[in-house]
């Protein structure tokens, strides 16, 4: 698990897909899992503002990115950018039969459910895909918490994220699934 100082506000938070590899310089990778498939490949970092997936299959990228919303990031083959702010399930489908379905949310607990969830988060965080964790001394609870869990499957990716705000009480949580149908154009 390593350790960061610098986290935005979950307000300031949104999910971007882009149907195009990012450059890794745009972000300050803190861990990173990589996946080498029969059928694909996948890139998973998290990033001192929370998260880039890259999965790639047959010359196709799909990239997600979790991110401060203020970020300069590309608009080239940009296919949303979502706030963090409400619920949000969405699906986008390239030509080709690549996919991706993404569901987050955004939760603020009262502090005796969020000491209760963070415990709990912590536990699972020992055993998690990636783990960090922001450190400085202006935290006066435990120091923020992110951390995923990456489920290749022969056909398909999923990857689970949590990323704890214990300043707001909140836990920003998302679901991923890539997908690939070569028979699907």
């Amino acid at each position: 698990m390593k350790f960061s100082t610098t986290r935005p506000q979950t307000a300031d938070l949104a999910v971007c897909l882009f149907a195009r590899p990012l450059h890794p310089e745009l972000f300050d990778v803190l861990e990173r899992y990589e996946y080498v498939g029969e059928r694909y490949q996948a890139s998973v970092s998290l990033t001192s503002y929370g998260h880039v997936f890259e999965y790639r299959v047959n010359g196709q990228i799909l990239t997600e990115v979790l991110d401060w919303n203020q970020s300069q990031l590309p608009r080239i083959k940009r296919l949303c950018l979502y706030s963090t702010d409400r619920p949000r399930s969405l699906r986008f489908k390239l030509d080709g039969g690549l996919c991706i379905q993404v569901c987050f949310n955004c939760e603020y607990l009262s502090a005796d459910v969020y000491r209760r969830i963070q415990q709990e988060h912590w536990k699972q965080a020992e055993s998690a895909t990636l783990a960090h964790t922001v450190v400085g001394t202006e935290f006066e609870l435990t120091p923020p918490l992110s951390f995923l869990n990456v489920d290749p499957l022969a056909e398909s990716l999923g990857i689970h994220t949590f990323h704890l705000y214990p300043d707001e009480r909140a836990i920003v949580k998302t679901q991923s699934l890539f997908t690939f149908d070569e028979n699907d154009d």
